[in-house]
Parts: structure tokens; sequence; C-alpha cells
């Protein structure tokens, strides 16, 4: 009995020991199952991670192109960095989830995270490669894509901070310029400060067709800041009013004398060549030029000049517009606008001066703004004439009306900037005080007592009338340029009668309306 208890007793110790051991070599599989698993795993989001594509499908059990997917992922989102982060073996030991992070040139971060299934072959352990092993969801026909770019704009603003765009076709169109791919005006200038970060979304689109079927992130433009300008819009369309009923191309050009910043840039008519910018014969304002020559040459508003009804200079004979006296000062010369008595009076400077002197005023500098805002030129005359007519402002000089009105600040403040349309230091040019000074007296009285005393301008405002021919002769441009306080200005009309009549009066009820 004992002896058969004893055999009982071996059997069931042999056999206890067979299931041990079975078991053992079971979970040494497995553990050498789920160490296989996570290391292909890791190896192949390590690829991923480098961009080592072709390496990345060699690991996939059923699809050798796999990288291809991937590198067309990188490609089609536009990444610039990728991190790629395993997570823990699931229980089931073949899948592991990881945590992908890829940098998107232009709008940021996208991080999801996905399960990587792995399947036993003949050649090991290998990833059983499907869409969702991208993106979690991603079916077979489907791709991870970017949208066109959301691009956010900023505002060309004001002094104020007004938008200008919406409220003023004219400076739209003759300033402000075209945004977009090939950019005009301030747009261009300022393209980079006006061009906020682009956004955009991520979407799961169809490969076939590119319907989206579902957007996986959305990433906000970031609006760009505005760019202020110098512009005050109230005085545009005060400038704006006043043209509306003019007949033919006209402009206004505002200006703070203090600064040279542009306040108001008018143009009638808004389309076409811009006649701010677009220099013409000025006529008798080109007088503040001579008229600063002879001052700074010790001529003073008191001094007598004569004014001769007619003179030849060069084979030419000049006169004037009407009948003056033959002797009187030099204020009532430049407030009368006595033609005779310039020319006298430049016949004693040394060649060159009335060229020389322009500069100091903004002449022969070309474009005074970077959006081709033409300011105007005395050439070096050809002629004795054309040096005589130049004198009155009706040889080859020409200025803007944009020229003229800088030319008006310089004497309200006695220096002259360079006119500019956003907040920043300018060139400056002082004038000599004496000069300065003088010219102030002398603008004066055109308004007091001159070819301007009719049109109804405030009290305290100076400036200069010019009615200069054109064409044939028989046609004119009216001109009034001026100040009254920090603000100066200049009204150009073409086919005006003259300046006083038209020109002026224009003025005039732009300062009302401008409530100066």
């Amino acid at each position: 009995m004992k002896k058969w208890l004893a055999v009982l007793t071996a059997v069931a110790v042999l056999a206890t020991t067979g299931v041990f051991v079975l078991r053992h070599r079971a979970q040494v599989q497995r553990e050498q199952d789920r160490a296989a698993a996570l290391s292909t795993v890791t190896r192949f989001l390590a690829n991923w991670q480098r961009g080592d594509f072709a390496a990345l499908g060699a690991l996939t059990a059923n699809d050798p192109d796999a990288g291809t997917s991937f590198s067309n992922l990188a490609d089609r989102l536009q990444i610039t960095g990728l991190k790629v982060v395993p997570g823990v073996l699931a229980a089931d030991g073949h899948s592991v989830p990881y945590t992908a992070t890829a940098q998107l040139r232009g709008l940021g971060p996208l991080t999801w995270t996905s399960i990587v299934d792995t399947t036993k072959t003949s050649r090991g352990t290998r990833v059983a490669f499907r869409s969702a092993t991208v993106y979690p969801g991603l079916q077979n026909g489907q791709v991870l894509a970017r949208s066109q770019p959301l691009l956010s704009h900023g505002e060309l603003t004001d002094l104020h901070g007004t938008p200008l765009r919406a409220a003023s076709a004219d400076l739209s169109a003759n300033v402000l310029g075209k945004a977009g791919t090939n950019p005009t005006g301030l747009e261009r200038i300022y393209a980079d400060k006006l061009a906020g970060s682009s956004g955009g979304e991520v979407q799961i689109v169809t490969r076939a067709t590119g319907q989206v079927f579902t957007v996986v992130k959305t990433f906000p433009a970031k609006p760009a800041a505005p760019v202020q300008t110098t512009l005050d819009l109230r005085l545009q369309k005060a400038g704006e009013q006043v043209l509306a009923g003019v007949t033919g191309p006209a402009a206004l050009v505002a200006i703070d004398s203090r600064t040279g910043e542009v306040r108001a840039v008018v143009n009638h008519p808004v389309v076409g060549l811009p006649a701010a910018f677009t220099p013409q014969a000025p006529g008798s304002t080109f007088k503040v030029v001579v008229a600063a020559a002879a001052l700074s040459r010790g001529l003073t508003p008191e001094s007598m000049v004569d004014c001769p009804a007619k003179v030849v200079f060069g084979g030419k004979e000049f006169g004037n517009d009407e009948t003056l006296p033959a002797r009187m000062t030099f204020a009532t010369a430049f407030a009368r606008s006595c033609n005779t008595a310039f020319l006298k009076v430049a016949d004693g400077f040394p060649k060159g001066t009335a060229g020389a002197t322009a500069k100091q005023f903004g002449f022969d500098r070309g474009d005074l703004l970077p959006i081709a805002g033409h300011g105007g030129q005395v050439p070096p005359p050809s002629s004795t004439t054309e040096a005589y007519a130049d004198i009155i402002g009706q040889g080859r000089v020409e200025a803007s009306p944009l020229l003229l009105a800088s030319m008006s600040a310089a004497v309200a403040s006695g220096t002259w900037h360079l006119p500019h349309l956003v907040t920043g230091a300018s060139e400056a040019i002082p004038l000599l005080p004496a000069v300065a000074s003088g010219l102030r007296r002398l603008m004066a009285g055109v308004v007091t007592s001159g070819t301007a005393a009719r049109a109804g301008l405030p009290p305290g405002t100076a400036g200069k009338t010019g009615t200069a021919q054109y064409g044939d002769g028989t046609t004119t441009h009216a001109w009034f340029t001026g100040f009254k306080g920090d603000l100066a200005f200049c009204v150009y009309v073409r086919d005006g009668a003259s300046g006083g009549s038209v020109a002026a009066p224009l003025a005039a009820r732009f300062l009302r309306l401008a409530g100066l």
C-alpha cells in the first residue's frame, strides 16, 4: 500500500513540474513577443521622426511603401519639425500608442495620439500598417492636408486711428494703393507690417476628390497691427467735398508745416493720373522762390521796385495781367503779382540763382514720397527767353500741388520738411530767418490786399495765387498755395480762369469746412 502511494505521489510531482515548465515557457515567449513588438514600434517611430521613410516601410508586414504615406504627409502639412514619443505597450502585447507633435510651417504645432499595431511574420515582428497608423480615425483613401491660408491684413488708418480704405475712394486709389500679390502705394511700402501671420486648417480630405471630411484643427490668423498714417480723414473729407463740384482735373494737398506730415491728398477725378502728384507750370506761385532769393540778397518788403507795363528780356516781351502803378514796394509787387517787377529784380541775380534757391523748397528732388509723389524741377534754361519765363513760372519750371504745399509749409515754419505719410523724422532744410519772416509778410499781403483779397479767405491766412498758361497759351492752370496756422495747403485747378478767382475761393471753402 505504501509503495502504491509513493508511485502516485511521484506521478503527481512530475505532472506539476511539466505544467510549470509549460507555463514558464509560455510566459517567456510572451515577454519576448512583447519586447519584439515594443522594439519594432520604437524603431518604426524613430525612423518616422528622423525622416528615414525607406527604413520605416521595411518594418511593415504588409506595406513596404508605407514610408511614402509619411513622406507625403510631411509635404502636405509642410512639417518643419517632428517629435514622436512611444507610449506603454498595451496589455494585448502587440499595440503601442504614440504621441506625435508636428511643427507646421507658418501655423504652429499639431499634436495627436494614435496606435501602432504589430503582427508576427516569417521575418519577425512587423508593423501592421493601416491608414489609422498615421492618424486616428483615418480611413483608406483619406489623407491629412492643409487648407488654403487664412490671411489677415492690417488697416491703414489716419492719425486718429480711423481706417482709411473704406472711408475714401480717393485715398484708396491714389495713396493707399492695391493690396495682394503685387501691392502698390502704401500697401507696397508697408506690406510686411500690414501682413498678419497666415492661419489655416488641417483637414481630413478624400484623396481622389479633395472633399473635406472633417476639420482636425483650425489655426486662426493673427491680425496684423494697423499702420497709422499722418493723414487726417476730417481734412481729407473736407477737401473732397470742396473739389466735388469742380469740372476737370483738380487737386488739394494739405501739410502740417511743423513736421512735413501730409494731412490730405485730394484728387479730382479720383481715377487717372493723380493731379496732386503731377507737375505743371506753377505760374506766379513760383514768385515765392524768386522772392526768397531777393530777400536773401538784401531786398525787404518795403524796398521800392519798378513795375513797368512791359519789359523785353531775351527778345521776348513780358507784361502784367492788369494795369499797375509804375513803382511800388516789393510787398505790393508780390501781392499784386507784378510780373515785370519780378523780372527786373531777377535780372540782377547771378546766373542760376532761381534754380539754386528752388532747391531749398524741394525742387529737383524727383519723387517726394515713396509712392511716386512727384515734386517739380527747374531745368537749366535752354535760352535767355526761357530763363526769364521761369521767373514767372512759365518756362520749363514745373511743380506739383504736393511740392507747392510743402513750399508754403516751409514759409510758415521757417524750415522745409520732406513730406511724408507715416510719422517719423524727415529731412529738413532751414530757411534764413529773415527770408522766412519776409515771405510770411509778403504772402499775408496777397490775402489782405492782393490778388486773393476777394476770395473770402479766413483772417490770418497767407498765400500766393498763380495763373499759368499752358498748351497754345489760351488756357490756364489756376493755383493758390498758402497756410493758416500750422496747416499749409495748395489748390490746383486745370483750365481755371485764374488763381484769385478760382483756386483761392476753393481754398477758402476748404479752410472753413476744416474749422480754421
